[in-house]
């Protein structure tokens, strides 16, 4: 059976259904290199790039702030050691991301994990 309009959830299960996906964490690996490559040189203009990609609209300035402060989290706990840039840029703890030049594999890291929440946003997936 298709269905042709998903009900807005704001169960839990629901965004780890699809946080958890595979199709899912390799959408946002690739959006995190897309952004990377294609945002600009700055976070914000990055974030700006990959909301719009997401949403189809600006981020307002409070949206912008939680982004770049869940970036900024994210980079100190890949530097503190807590995670693995190759294992979430990749999805193996073994193999290096094609970064654009001037990115590092912590950069793809955290910017996979800020597309992740992207992607999961309800503006996101259900369009209308």
């Amino acid at each position: 059976m298709a269905c042709a309009r998903r009900i807005r959830s704001n169960t839990p299960l629901a965004a780890l259904t699809g946080l958890n996906e595979p199709v899912f964490v390799e959408a946002a690996q690739a959006l995190a290199l897309r952004v990377l490559r294609e945002g600009g040189t700055s976070d914000q203009a990055r974030i700006d790039h990959a909301f719009r990609l997401c949403t189809s609209r600006s981020p307002t300035d409070e949206e912008r702030a939680v982004l770049i402060r869940l970036l900024a989290l994210q980079r100190q706990r890949i530097a503190d050691g807590w995670l693995n840039a190759r294992q979430i840029s990749t999805g193996d703890s073994e193999k290096l991301p094609a970064i654009a030049p001037g990115a590092t594999p912590q950069d793809a890291a955290a910017w996979t994990i800020v597309a992740r929440v992207l992607l999961n946003l309800d503006e996101t997936i259900i369009k209308g």
